[in-house]
């Protein structure tokens, strides 16, 4: 029987969702205007991929769930500041995400910036929450994250990003999907699979299967965007300046088998990383 991949992320969306929404700042909080642009930039939407992952990470490397409700939220969080910054007039310029005024746009740019800052340092309040399975998980998985996020992580990808986007050659690209993309969805597997438990070499696969999954979904992301045939703003970076679509699918193709292969001998249940892979692909196939 196929796995119900719908039904599992409904699932868990609804369970990170529910522990991040009671991590924000309560309506009213002073200052009022912080409480509900924070609350505005995370409750938008979005299928909160990758706290998801963090949670299917740790049910793989043999722990569960609810050892990465932690981590899983404060990836969200992070992930949601990195969104905030990159929408502000000084970056992509964004007005819209997912249907809804972008931070800057409602709230003002001095506000979205300190909206971002605030989201970011909510993210390691939060890890640091996690429950400690062993000595040190904690200060594992903060140093993880701050890694990921940081100057040789996301914030690199993005300065590359915004240098190179109007002529990037296939060391830039590569660059940025690692770390833009790529480090995030590391962080995230990487988080679940501490949180939950596991051993270094369960670790070590979950992070495989991440680098794959995540340079697979940038590349699809690419894909997608020249079908819609955007032409409003400043130039984006994309795989296509430097590849063929044909040539794009197919390395979508590769980096997914990899990940997918990367998933063997796993104590825990693989089945949804798995599916959630081959299903991110069949969005361009």
């Amino acid at each position: 029987m196929p796995f119900a991949l719908e039904t599992y992320l409904a699932d868990r969306k609804h369970a990170v969702e529910e522990h991040l929404f009671d991590s924000l700042p309560a309506a009213g909080t002073r200052p009022a205007i912080l409480a509900e642009a924070m609350r505005h930039a995370v409750v938008s939407g979005g299928k909160r991929l990758r706290p998801v992952l963090c949670l299917a990470a740790a049910e793989a490397a043999g722990g569960s769930a609810a050892d990465a409700r932690c981590a899983a939220t404060a990836v969200e969080l992070l992930h949601t500041y990195t969104l905030v910054h990159d929408d502000l007039p000084s970056m992509d310029n964004d007005l819209l995400r997912r249907g809804q005024p972008t931070v800057h746009a409602r709230y003002g740019e001095a506000v979205a910036v300190l909206t971002g800052d605030a989201l970011q340092t909510l993210a390691f309040e939060v890890l640091a929450n996690s429950p400690e399975r062993r000595a040190g998980t904690v200060a594992r998985l903060v140093k993880e994250l701050a890694a990921a996020a940081g100057a040789a992580g996301v914030i690199a990808g993005q300065v590359e990003d915004i240098r190179f986007a109007a002529a990037p050659t296939r060391a830039v690209i590569d660059f940025v999907f690692q770390h833009k993309t790529a480090d995030l969805f590391k962080a995230a597997c990487r988080l679940g699979a501490i949180a939950g438990g596991g051993d270094d070499t369960a670790v070590d696969r979950l992070a495989r299967f991440a680098d794959g999954l995540g340079f697979a979904f940038q590349i699809v992301d690419d894909l997608l965007d020249a079908q819609e045939a955007l032409t409003d703003g400043p130039p984006e970076l994309s795989c296509l300046a430097v590849m063929s679509a044909d040539a794009a699918r197919d390395w979508a193709r590769r980096h997914t088998a990899q990940a997918v292969a990367a998933l063997d001998g796993l104590p825990g249940d693989t089945a949804p990383l798995a599916a959630l892979a081959d299903h991110l692909l069949t969005r361009i196939i």
